[in-house]
C-alpha cells in the first residue's frame, strides 16, 4: 500500500521529533532558587511557577530534566560555555541571543503593577494619574525611564524599604497610596501574609516576557517547537492558571 505524500511528511516529522526528544532526554537546566513565586527553595525542594511549568512540559515530552538552582550571573556564564543545556526564565536581549536560543512562548510575563487598598478609588492609566501620590518601592528596584523622570520632576513621592512585605503592610495600614511590584510577586506576598484588603490595579506600568532558553553550544534548537507547543497548551487548557493559583492570591 502506497502512503500519501502528506502522510509520509507527517510520519517523518513525528519520527524526527521523537529522535530529538530521545537524544535530549537528560537535560541539565538551571534557574535561580531565590525568586518566589517563580523559582525558590521550599525546604530541600526547588518549587515555583516557572519550575512547575517547565517540569510539566518536560514530563509530557518524556524528557528527563535535572533542574538545579544557582545565581543568575553563573547561569549566564555556564550557558555561554555550554555547561548547561537550558535555563529559565531569561529576558531576551541582543547579547544573550548570541549564545542562547529562546522559546517563542514565555515562561511568564513580568508585569509591574500598582497595588492599592480595596477601599481606595485610585485609578491608573498613565503616569499623570500618579501625581500627588505616595508609592512604595523596594530599594534597588528598577522601574522605567518615564517613571523615574516623573519622580525627578516631583510629580509623586516614593518611599523605599528593604522588603516587599514591609510595603504591603504599610499599604494595608493606609500609610501608602500605592505599592509598585511585579504582579506575581505581589500576589505571592498577599497569599503568604493573608492580607485581604489589598487589590491589583488592572493596568501594568511595564511588561516584559521571560523565557526558557537553550545553550547554542548544546545544539538543542529542534527542542524549541516542542517546548513551545507544551507551554502554549498549558496556557490554553488552563493548566498554567492552576499552577499560578498555587502560589499567588488573585
Amino acid at each position: 500500500m502506497k502512503l500519501s505524500t502528506a502522510l509520509l511528511a507527517s510520519l517523518f516529522i513525528f519520527l524526527s521529533l521523537m529522535a530529538t526528544t530521545q537524544a535530549a532526554d537528560k537535560l541539565r537546566c538551571a534557574t535561580t532558587g531565590s525568586f518566589p513565586p517563580f523559582s525558590f527553595m521550599e525546604g530541600e525542594m526547588l518549587v515555583g511557577i516557572d519550575v512547575d511549568q517547565v517540569k510539566l512540559a518536560a514530563r509530557r515530552l518524556n524528557i528527563n530534566m535535572d533542574i538545579v538552582a544557582m545565581p543568575f550571573s553563573r547561569m549566564l556564564v555556564q550557558m555561554k560555555e555550554g555547561e548547561l543545556d537550558c535555563m529559565f526564565a531569561a529576558y531576551k536581549t541582543p547579547e544573550r541571543e548570541i549564545y542562547m536560543d529562546f522559546t517563542s512562548v514565555p515562561n511568564h510575563v513580568s508585569s509591574l503593577m500598582f497595588f492599592q487598598r480595596r477601599d481606595s478609588n485610585t485609578k491608573y492609566n498613565s503616569i499623570d494619574d500618579l501625581k500627588g501620590l505616595t508609592i512604595g518601592l523596594v530599594r534597588g528596584h528598577k522601574v522605567s525611564e518615564d517613571f523615574d523622570a516623573a519622580l525627578d520632576n516631583g510629580w509623586f513621592t516614593v518611599e523605599k524599604v528593604n522588603e516587599h512585605e514591609q510595603n504591603f503592610r504599610k499599604l494595608s495600614f493606609g500609610r501608602l497610596d500605592l505599592v509598585l511590584v511585579n504582579r506575581h510577586v505581589g500576589g505571592y506576598i498577599l497569599k503568604k501574609t493573608n492580607i485581604a484588603n489589598i487589590q491589583t490595579l488592572p493596568v501594568a506600568l511595564t511588561k516584559q516576557p521571560a523565557y526558557l532558553t537553550f545553550s547554542k553550544k548544546r545544539h538543542h534548537t529542534r527542542l524549541i517547537p516542542l517546548f513551545d507547543a507544551e507551554l502554549q497548551k498549558a496556557i490554553n487548557n488552563g493548566t498554567f492558571k492552576k499552577i499560578v493559583g498555587k502560589y499567588i492570591a488573585e
